[in-house]
């Protein structure tokens, strides 16, 4: 079996590099032109804690599915003149499951990121 080689410009490797760097996780940090780390962290809190008041944690508890599943086989006994009793498949109960989320994390997390924004923080590529 021949092999063949392929050989890319450096242009060309720059976009191929390019585009699996945009596909893959990228990462975020705050940064601020003139605050510290302690800052950022004071600054966070302060945040989390006025969103906390806005929009505090509200637990809800959704059910999913559940109940008796009814097979489809039925068997019947035959007799001389045709059909006698039939029986179908016991049916088998499947518990549902129970999940809990917070409907209040998604705004509360936006208005932390909003509050540090207004204080000058900016969110970057992590390096």
């Amino acid at each position: 079996m021949k092999t063949r080689q392929i050989l890319l410009s450096p242009a060309m490797l720059g976009l191929v590099v390019g585009l699996l760097a945009l596909g893959g996780c990228q990462r975020y940090e705050w940064t601020h032109p003139t605050r510290s780390l302690s800052d950022f962290g004071r600054d966070k809190l302060s945040c989390e804690r006025e969103a906390s008041r806005h929009y505090p944690v509200y637990p809800v508890t959704t059910v999913e599915g559940g109940g008796f599943i009814y097979g489809h086989s039925r068997f019947c006994s035959r007799t001389r003149h045709g059909f006698g009793s039939c029986f179908y498949e016991e049916p088998i109960y499947v518990p549902p499951t129970y999940s809990t989320r917070d409907v209040n994390e998604t705004p509360r997390n936006q208005m932390v990121e909003s509050c540090l924004f207004s204080k000058g923080y900016q969110l970057v590529p992590a390096k």
